[in-house]
C-alpha cells in the first residue's frame, strides 16, 4: 500500500495528492496486532508522524474483524441490530459501530457519484414518515426520486410535531415532552426546501429544457420551492413544472407517483426500523439515518431491478 495523504490534519500534506504526496514518507517498520497479525507503519517526512496500514482503513481501530458485507446485506434486507449481533457473536454496539463507518461512506461515494450525473428524467418527490425514539416524536424522510429509474438522488430528514387522534393521557405527555423540544411549525417546509437541493447539482436546464416535478397535495411543497431561489426563477421561466396528483389514488405503475408510492414500500419491507408496530424502531436518529444510507446504496448500485 502507498499512503494516499498524511492523516495528520495539521500537516502540510494533509489533503495532497498521492503522486505529490510519494516523496514525503517512507515505511517504518511493522507492528503486531492480534486481529490482523503484523501491519506495515509508515512515517511522513514533512511533519514527523507515524502512522500505519490500517489508518486509511475502514476497520481502523476495531477489534474484531466483521463481514461488512453481510452486515448491509442484512440491515438492507429487515434484520434488526440484535439478530445480526447474534449471528455474529458480537455485541449490538459492534454491528453500529460498523454501521456508522458504512454508512459515512455511503454518504461520499452517493455524492461524489451524483455530482457526475447529469438529470435524464422527471422527478417524483414525497415526504415518508416513521418515528425515532417513541411515537410522541415522528420523523418525515423527503425523498427526491427520478419518475422513471426509481433512483433515489436525494433526501432530507426533520421531527414533526405528533399528529392525528389521541387520548386525553396521550395529548398530556405530548404537552409534558414538548416542554423540553417541540418541532418548529414549518418543519415539513424547510425539510422539503433541503431535499429539493439536489436537483440544483444535477438538473441542467440546457438539456431537460421542462422538467415536471411530480408530488401529492401537501400545502407544504409549493411554498418551499418557492422559497429555493433558482427553482422559483425556473418555475416562473416555465422551465420548472409542479404537478400534483392525489396521495389516495390507486398505487399502480400509472400513477405518476409511482416510484416514491414503490420507494416508500421497500423502506417499509427493508428496513426493520420502519415496520408498522416493530420493536425495532430507531432510539437516535443519527444512528436510524445511517441504516437508511446503507439502504439507499442497496437500492440505487446493488438491485439491478424492481421487486
Amino acid at each position: 500500500m502507498n499512503p494516499p495523504f498524511c492523516p495528520n490534519p495539521k500537516c502540510s500534506f494533509h489533503h495532497s495528492t498521492p503522486e505529490a504526496y510519494r516523496p514525503f514518507w517512507f515505511h517504518f517498520g511493522y507492528h503486531y496486532t492480534k486481529v490482523v497479525g503484523m501491519v506495515p507503519r509508515f512515517k511522513c517526512i514533512a511533519c514527523g508522524r507515524s502512522y500505519s496500514e490500517r489508518t486509511f482503513s475502514i476497520h481502523y481501530y476495531t477489534k474484531k474483524n466483521l463481514d461488512l458485507k453481510e452486515i448491509h446485506r442484512a440491515i438492507s434486507q429487515s434484520e434488526s441490530l440484535s439478530s445480526i449481533a447474534r449471528k455474529m457473536g458480537c455485541k449490538g454496539d459492534s454491528i453500529q459501530n460498523r454501521i456508522d463507518r458504512l454508512g459515512r461512506s455511503s454518504i461520499a461515494v452517493h455524492s461524489r457519484l451524483t455530482s457526475k450525473m447529469s438529470l435524464s428524467e422527471h422527478i417524483t418527490a414525497d415526504g415518508f414518515e416513521s418515528f425515532e425514539r417513541s411515537q410522541y416524536f415522528p420523523n418525515q424522510i423527503n425523498l427526491v426520486l427520478g419518475k422513471n429509474s426509481q433512483f433515489l438522488y436525494g433526501y432530507s430528514h426533520t421531527t414533526i410535531r405528533r399528529k392525528g387522534r389521541m387520548t386525553k393521557k396521550q395529548k398530556k405527555t405530548r404537552a409534558e415532552l414538548e416542554k423540553s423540544f417541540r418541532p418548529k411549525k414549518n418543519a415539513t417546509t424547510l425539510a422539503f426546501m433541503e431535499a429539493l437541493k439536489v436537483l440544483e447539482k444535477v438538473w441542467k436546464p440546457e438539456e431537460v429544457t421542462k422538467l415536471e416535478l411530480w408530488t401529492d397535495e401537501h400545502k407544504a411543497y409549493p411554498i418551499a420551492l418557492k422559497r429555493v431561489p433558482r427553482l422559483n426563477e425556473a418555475l416562473a421561466r416555465g422551465e420548472l413544472i409542479h404537478k400534483t396528483h392525489s396521495s389516495k389514488a390507486i398505487r399502480t405503475k400509472h400513477n405518476p407517483l409511482f416510484s416514491a408510492n414503490y420507494y416508500d414500500r421497500e423502506l417499509r419491507k427493508d428496513i426493520a426500523a420502519f415496520r408498522r408496530e416493530s420493536t425495532c424502531f430507531s432510539r437516535n436518529v443519527c444512528c436510524g439515518l445511517m441504516r437508511f444510507n446503507l439502504h439507499l446504496i442497496y437500492h440505487n448500485y446493488y438491485k439491478l431491478y424492481r421487486i
